[in-house]
């Protein structure tokens, strides 16, 4: 069984810019949600689509997995989630489950995921 954790962080943002990789308590924010779900005894692959080199260098450097970079036209105000979802499962074979993290949230436990896959059994 494959639990993949995709992580969407695209570089656009017109609120704050930059945000996913902006300072939160002294480490990028999408530092969080790649440190949880890489803690999680659930998840398999911590997997970042982005379309932003910078994003995919400071998520490989938090030992996140970037496989494939993010066509531009699925990383716009106007692109919906799932789209990016249904892009990242043509990349990734073999998976079971996918619990997409949001890497705004970056106050998420392990126990927050692990309630999740309970749910399942």
């Amino acid at each position: 069984m494959k639990n993949i954790a995709l992580i969407p962080a695209r570089g656009g943002s017109k609120g704050i810019k930059r945000k996913n990789i902006k300072l939160f308590n002294n480490m990028p924010l999408i530092y969080w949600t790649i440190k949880t779900a890489l803690e999680s005894d659930y998840i398999d692959r911590v997997v970042v689509s982005t379309e932003d080199d910078e994003i995919a260098d400071i998520s490989r450097s938090l030992c996140a997995e970037v496989p494939f970079m993010r066509p531009p036209s699925l990383a716009t105000d106007n692109s919906s989630g799932i789209e990016t979802v249904l892009h990242a499962l043509e990349h990734l074979p073999e998976v079971s489950n996918i619990l997409l993290m949001q890497p705004t949230s970056p106050l998420r436990k392990i126990n927050h995921i692990e309630e999740i896959f309970k749910l399942r059994s």
